[in-house]
């Protein structure tokens, strides 16, 4: 077997094996390893869903960025119903095709990670996720983050986002993509923060500063992680809670004034 690569390589063969190697896999034919640590990803999730319900925020939907074969989107959903959020819906976004080409331009391999809608379906009800609560979303985030998008699936409001899609240029589009839609506090999980940045290239952490900058209304406050190269962050839109910290302190003098009149 140790001959096996080298032949490969020397023939031309190698990424065409691994081609086919990735698109098996993605049929649930080749075995599947979970790509995050789930008893540590649970945690983390109720966590964040604590960390939201003491600043009295009513849980909104989860949104994930990178699916795959769905671990962390069957975590999320038992973390949800154990924490009695019965109406926040979770919904998926993928190509289902794995990275697309360009990826190889950003250090990951074009066509990996990928499963298929179906293979995904198939291990989300074997891990318990009932089939309403399994909303995919399939295609290219330059196809499928849209407005349109938003209004077809009805999304008004997101409290938890898992962005998972590793490539600088998928988040960055993730991101945009949600900003109109967190909630006044919501938590945002990156799981591939720092691969790319440690070998001196961009990533999610170089998306993420750009998002801030270019919604300079949103603040970002670190939680404890699940892995040593994720990222998980409470983030504020702080100008909306200012409004509405303003018209409570406004609320709150004028019912002082009227009482003092009606004393008076």
């Amino acid at each position: 077997m140790r001959y096996v690569s080298p032949l490969l390589r020397a023939l031309g063969l190698q990424r065409c094996v691994r081609q086919i190697r990735h698109k098996l896999r993605a049929r649930g034919v080749l075995a599947w390893t979970p790509q995050i640590p789930e008893r540590d990803f649970r945690q983390c999730a109720v966590d964040a869903i604590n960390a939201l319900k003491e600043s009295g925020q009513e849980i909104g939907d989860y949104l994930e960025f990178g699916v795959s074969r769905g671990t962390s989107y069957a975590c999320m959903y038992h973390v949800l119903r154990q924490a009695g959020v019965n109406e926040a819906r979770l919904i998926g976004f993928d190509s289902f095709e794995g990275f697309p080409e360009e990826a190889g331009q950003q250090g990951w391999e074009p066509g990996a990670a990928a499963s298929t809608v179906s293979a995904t379906t198939r291990y989300l009800k074997k891990n318990g996720v009932p089939e309403h609560a399994i909303n995919l979303v399939k295609g290219w985030y330059k196809d499928s983050l849209t407005p349109a998008a938003r209004a077809r699936l009805k999304l008004s409001k997101a409290s938890l986002v898992m962005i998972d899609c590793d490539l600088y240029t998928s988040s960055r589009d993730a991101l945009r993509f949600c900003a109109p839609l967190l909630a006044d506090r919501a938590v945002i999980f990156f799981d591939d923060w720092g691969w790319r940045s440690d070998l001196g290239g961009i990533g999610q952490r170089e998306a993420f500063e750009e998002f801030l900058a270019e919604f300079p209304g949103f603040s970002a406050e670190p939680l404890p992680s699940y892995l040593a190269q994720a990222r998980v962050f409470l983030v504020t839109r702080v100008a909306r809670l200012k409004a509405k910290t303003t018209a409570t302190m406004s609320t709150a003098l004028f019912c002082g004034l009227d009482l003092l009149v009606a004393i008076a």
